[in-house]
């Protein structure tokens, strides 16, 4: 048996290079961490583009500098005329030689990245630079200097081509940190430096492999590292950096025949890109620079922007155990504003709402995955959790204006609405960086990726304002900005993308980000309590100043009204004490009308869940005889078609036969199918009956022993016992529908509850009525798992919108949240009451009926 070898395309290069990393500005960055992964204390992005540029006028030096690099005098002067001291574009030029001319000085433009980082031997190019995906940062996680390298797949080197065909690289290695490098006979050499070149081009060529393309190696005996750069380089900024800085070794890359023009526009978004490349805190231990030959003072250090004029701060600390610390700091309150009366209400009297709390600037709480992401644990094969590992988190919101009411209201501080728009405009967006490098393209701005945490579609979905009586506030992802922070070596199962951009969606990562926007609600659930105390508070101090502008305004409409009509009809007179009484009365129901008003906008929010369900309904009711006619035909169509079958071929023919090559056998289970759908039918019909949409007199013991009937084939197939002896001979006057609506969705959570639930013991829905004297009550009651105890506050279930329903590979919420809300609405419509109970296992409900519903 023969052995042989894979051959590899040089082509592969081309694709790793050009194909594989995103974009230019992708590329430039892939080459800065190869300098930080050198021990580099700076990395110098420098854009030698002086012939990118033809504007509208050029000085006679640039016009000299121009036929010095080649190009015809004739040509420039089809485009330029000489006015006065500079050369101005004609205006007859033809558009054509412009853009031929362009390009052909583009061809004089180079780019360079420096750094003064340990260097690389012979063998290091040789066995790790010119090795296509070497795993030496992979095996070698820290550098000589203690840092973790931020690469691991090793193709970063061939971001050279993504940007031109050619390139130079001058490297000077610190011999203290290498091997001397030897010749073909073992000997040591005096090398202090190598010339590495290679033309990209040469990767082109039908049938060529990788091992017959080749790059150029010259050793250098003598050189000055610094002078080399100081050769580079004209602008005097940098000029200064060199001379401060040791420069003794390090790495020159020249890039030529450029693959696009690096016009200033361009430069200035590299520039952008590399503010955010690193977070502000980390900027001393690795400097970055960027300059640009074409305008020498424009560019210079990149520090980033600490963020100081905050609204509010979150700062949370996750460890290994899966807790996080979480500091929230508050700056959005002027406290010397805010009464002190305002403390001394009821819910400002608790930690973290007290008046000490405020003052203090901050409040810090703990946290667990589990409290974060209630019951996926519970579902979690795959150890989630523990495979997300340490990281950090830091969260900035800032408002971008507010109104003087608002300022008013809620106390705001004073800001400068421009200066933070400018701020958030670059700035904006969470941001997440592994070992200090950003990854791109998340909260990138004016990227796809700007909002990859879904705030945006949080906020759509419940567009709720901040003092909303319900709850219900979801931050705007055009306010925030922050950071977080992971490693290669605590978060190992955050894995690239091969095109170097983003990380791959795994089960990890989403639950990663569900986390994420759960410490986020934390901040939201702060700001949203005091808003609606200080809202609440302001209608109550300024309730009789409100009413009073509202009467005024109102009476004074009232007489201007009166005084046209008298001046139109002639009659000279003046209001009358009846007409001041319809102002007084006109003023009552004003009040009144505002309160209906926010009664009415509650009622419109519910309703808008009601009508999506409603529709649900309608649908089903309107296709209930074409439903009924199928259910029909379920009942005997497989009986039919074995009939049929059995003519032609007698089913005792495969009584030994293997059930998939048994056409009876087959039947059966379509059989079983259609059995599961009729079941199926048989409810939703039943839900839409025209009499249960009728109030009536509902006998309890009828009424549930149908229910019972109804479940049966589904409490038969998940091993589920319905208990209802305890059911008393009552009966109210209600509609049928509402206790479908009521008890369908208790036994839906419970059937889910039991389906996920890892216990093993029998499972029992139980349910009981009796009455006092003033109620009628039923218990509900199941032995399942019961509520999380990560829902710290059990009446939560009842909020719309609230699950503990999640998929098991995101964490992402897959309940709708209104089965409990719509228990607790329909039962209180009722004038009833809902209390929880706590069995010793499982799930347990109280509903409570006042008695004048009963009837003998």
């Amino acid at each position: 048996m023969a052995k042989i070898p894979f051959k590899v395309s040089a082509r592969t290069a081309r694709l790793i290079g050009r194909e594989n990393i995103a974009s230019s500005k992708g590329a430039i960055i892939e080459l800065v961490k190869n300098g930080y992964d050198a021990d580099s204390s700076l990395s110098i992005v420098y854009f030698d583009n002086k012939s990118s540029s033809l504007t509208d006028q050029i000085s006679k030096d640039y016009y000299e500098y121009i036929l010095q690099k080649g190009i015809s005098e004739s040509s420039l002067n089809k485009i330029y005329e000489f006015e006065g001291e500079n050369y101005s574009l004609r205006n007859d030029f033809d558009k054509q030689i412009l853009i031929t001319l362009k390009k052909e000085l583009s061809k004089f433009n180079s780019l360079y990245i420096i750094d003064d980082g340990e260097g690389m031997t012979q063998n290091i190019i040789r066995e790790h630079w010119m090795t296509i995906g070497t795993d030496i940062k992979t095996v070698n996680v820290f550098t000589k200097d203690g840092r973790v390298k931020s690469g691991a797949k090793g193709i970063g080197r061939f971001a050279l081509d993504k940007l031109g065909d050619k390139c130079e690289m001058i490297t000077v290695f610190n011999p203290k940190n290498h091997e001397p490098d030897t010749d073909v006979n073992g000997s040591p050499t005096s090398n202090k430096g190598y010339i590495w070149t290679v033309d990209w081009s040469d990767f082109e060529g039908e049938f060529k492999t990788i091992d017959k393309v080749k790059a150029d190696l010259i050793g250098i005996n003598k050189i000055s590292f610094k002078d080399e750069v100081s050769q580079i380089i004209e602008n005097f900024n940098l000029q200064q950096i060199v001379s401060k800085n040791n420069f003794q070794y390090g790495t020159i890359l020249k890039i030529t025949d450029l693959r696009e023009e690096w016009e200033d526009f361009y430069v200035q978004q590299v520039f952008s890109d590399l503010e955010v490349l690193v977070p502000a805190k980390e900027t001393s231990d690795f400097k970055l620079f960027v300059f640009s030959s074409l305008h020498k003072n424009k560019y210079g250090e990149i520090t980033g922007s600490i963020c100081d004029d905050f609204d509010y701060k979150i700062e949370a600390t996750i460890n290994k155990e899966e807790n996080i610390k979480i500091k929230i700091y508050r700056n959005e309150y002027d406290l010397e504003l805010i009464d002190p009366e305002f403390f001394n209400r009821p819910a400002m009297q608790k930690y973290p709402y007290r008046k000490k709390d405020f003052e203090n600037g901050y409040w810090e709480i703990e946290r667990t995955f589990n409290q974060l992401i209630p019951g996926f644990a519970d579902i979690d094969d795959l150890n989630t959790f523990a495979n997300i590992g340490n990281f950090d988190f830091t969260f900035y919101y800032l408002k971008r204006t507010y109104d003087s009411k608002d300022a008013e209201k809620f106390f705001y501080k004073k800001f400068m609405p421009n200066q933070r728009k400018i701020w958030l405009g670059e700035f904006g967006g969470i941001k997440l960086f592994r070992d200090i490098f950003r990854v791109r393209p998340y909260g990138e701005v004016r990227d796809v990726s700007f909002d990859w945490l879904g705030l945006g579609t949080r906020k759509s979905q419940n567009p709720a304002g901040i003092a909303k009586k319900d709850g219900g506030y979801k931050v705007n992802p055009d306010n925030v900005s922050g950071a977080i922070n992971i490693s290669r070596l605590t978060n190992v199962n955050f894995e690239d993308k091969s095109s170097r951009e983003g990380l791959q969606e795994n089960q990890t990562f989403n639950v990663f980000k569900r986390i994420i926007l759960g410490i986020i609600s934390i901040f939201e659930n702060d700001r949203a309590f005091i808003a609606r105390e200080m809202s609440a508070y302001y209608d109550e101090k300024n309730k009789h100043s409100i009413n009073r502008k509202k009467a005024e305004d109102l009476v004074k409409s009232i007489l201007e009204e009166s005084t046209n009509k008298s001046e139109n009809e002639n009659t000279g007179e003046q209001s009358d004490p009846q007409e001041e009484k319809a102002n007084s009365e006109k003023l009552i129901l004003a009040v009144l009308n505002k309160e209906k008003d926010e009664q009415i906008e509650r009622l419109k929010d519910e309703q808008k869940i009601l009508r999506g369900l409603a529709s649900s309904g309608i649908v089903i009711a309107s296709f209930s005889h074409e439903f009924a006619h199928l259910n029909t035909a379920f009942e005997s169509r497989i009986d039919n078609v074995k009939k049929l079958i059995e003519v032609k071929i007698p089913e005792i023919e495969y009584k030994s036969a293997e059930d998939y090559e048994n056409p009876f056998a087959q039947l059966e289970k379509i059989k079983k199918q259609d059995l599961k759908f009729q079941n199926w039918l048989k409810f939703s019909l039943g839900v839409v009956r025209k009499d249960k949409r009728r109030r009536k007199q509902l006998l309890f013991q009828n009424y549930f022993d149908e229910l019972k009937k109804t479940w049966k084939e589904i409490f038969d197939s998940r091993g589920i016992n319905m208990d209802i002896t305890a059911i008393q001979n009552l009966q109210m006057r209600v509609f049928e529908i509402d206790f479908d609506s009521i008890f369908n969705n208790l036994i839906v959570n419970s059937i889910n509850a039991f389906v996920l639930s890892k216990i093993n013991r029998s499972r029992l829905i139980s349910m009981k009525t009796y009455t006092d004297s003033r109620e009628i009550i039923l218990d509900y009651q199941d032995n399942g798992p019961g509520i999380s105890p990560d829902i710290e506050n059990p009446n939560k279930i009842f909020e719309a919108l609230f699950t503990t329903k999640v998929n098991k590979h995101t964490g992402e919420e897959e309940g709708t949240g209104l089965g409990m809300w719509l228990v607790k609405s329909i039962v209180e419509d009722n004038d009833g009451k809902v209390n929880l109970l706590f069995p010793k296992e499982g799930f347990g409900l109280r509903i409570a009926f006042p008695i004048k519903y009963k009837t003998n």
